[in-house]
């Protein structure tokens, strides 16, 4: 329960990272939040006991913020809240660039980077960029031999700067580079899920499950899937951006031992059963040996999923029972219709539709989670 809270938590914003998990006197697990916590309503916390005592910080290091303020004065901080937030991706940590706080950057790097001593490299974000919605990363602090920033920089070796990390997630490590292929820790709780409504829809249909993942990334989705012994049946994996595809065969256990050679606009069957397309996913149905091939199907491209669902679902098996996990960027406003939206889309008999509001996204819009069972 400890675990599942914090990856909620973390999704949602409100994890306190710079603190320590701790126990109480009375027997419970304290979690530490942030600033941020509970500025949208959540009905996973509905219930939750607030409770207010001094933050334990990791080591007893100092806290970044502290040691910010020590180098730039009382009261600036409060000022530039809004680049309190970053993230952590394996060794490196990720800032959102404001240029309005540019006078503070040294004191961002240099307090950051000595309140997480395990960070390899600092990144600014730039926002997406591309067809492939590419995070926009430009390395401004590295940690060799020393913390080297700035003019430094320039005399580094290239290879210091390599943004491939590992990303611990669930028992999971996986390999990428977030300057070159997609990926979203903020998922992570919502793949969970997906493991146990596909674990038990394959209880029910009293075999493993074949799964189509056609906008698979580096394979988050389908790695904790692999983690179940006998869940999964055959696979399909497809990403039309080409630098996921070898990330893909090193993430996939299954996939771990084979040549990552694969042909763009096109897929190929490393092992029997088991497909891995690089290609436009609109175009798989067009495939007839892969029509009605597949129980699951899992949409993960939510500014467009309710879009190219429609497309995607010749690949489902016509009769039967099936499943659809989906998630999906749409206004506040359309909540409550979202279900009946669904159902109009799939139109194949479908028994239930379950729809949950997983955060705010943004001022106007939320991203939500739904699974179609039929």
């Amino acid at each position: 329960m400890t675990q599942q809270t914090i990856e909620i938590l973390r999704e949602l914003e409100w994890l306190a990272v710079e603190c320590r998990i701790q126990p109480s006197d009375d027997g419970r697990t304290l979690i530490p939040l942030n600033e941020t916590a509970f500025s949208i309503p959540s009905s996973s916390f509905d219930d939750a006991i607030i409770i207010d005592i001094d933050p334990l910080f990791w080591k007893n290091r100092e806290s970044w913020q502290s040691r910010f303020t020590e180098l730039v004065g009382d009261g600036v901080l409060d000022e530039i809240i809004t680049t309190k937030s970053h993230e952590i991706l394996g060794d490196l940590l990720i800032q959102r660039y404001d240029e309005l706080n540019e006078p503070y950057l040294d004191a961002f790097i240099q307090s950051k980077m000595e309140a997480h001593p395990r960070i390899r490299l600092m990144l600014l974000d730039h926002g997406v960029k591309g067809e492939f919605r590419i995070r926009d990363l430009q390395p401004i602090a590295v940690r060799t031999d020393r913390l080297l920033w700035g003019e430094d920089l320039k005399e580094v070796d290239p290879s210091h700067l390599d943004l491939t990390t590992y990303v611990p997630t669930n028992g999971l490590r996986l390999h990428l580079d977030p300057s070159r292929v997609y990926f979203s820790s903020k998922l992570d709780f919502e793949r969970q899920n997906t493991v146990k409504e596909l674990s038990k829809f394959s209880a029910k249909i009293g075999r493993p499950v074949n799964v189509c993942d056609p906008f698979c990334g580096v394979g988050p989705a389908i790695a904790h899937l692999l983690q179940q012994n006998d869940l999964i049946g055959e696979l399909l994996v497809n990403d039309l951006n080409p630098d996921c595809i070898p990330f893909l065969f090193q993430n996939l256990k299954i996939l771990r031992n084979q040549n990552p050679n694969f042909i763009e606009n096109d897929l190929v069957e490393p092992i029997p059963g088991v497909f891995v397309g690089c290609m436009d996913a609109l175009q798989i149905p067009d495939r007839t040996e892969q029509c009605g091939r597949w129980d699951a199907l899992l949409v993960n491209l939510p500014h467009q999923t309710l879009n190219l669902l429609p497309a995607l679902l010749p690949l489902l098996r016509p009769e039967g029972p099936m499943r659809i996990c989906g998630w999906t960027i749409i206004p506040e406003s359309d909540v409550n219709n979202l279900s009946n939206n669904l159902s109009r889309i799939v139109d194949c008999n479908v028994e239930d539709i379950e729809v949950r509001v997983r955060k705010q996204f943004n001022a106007t819009d939320i991203l939500a989670a739904f699974v179609i069972r039929r």
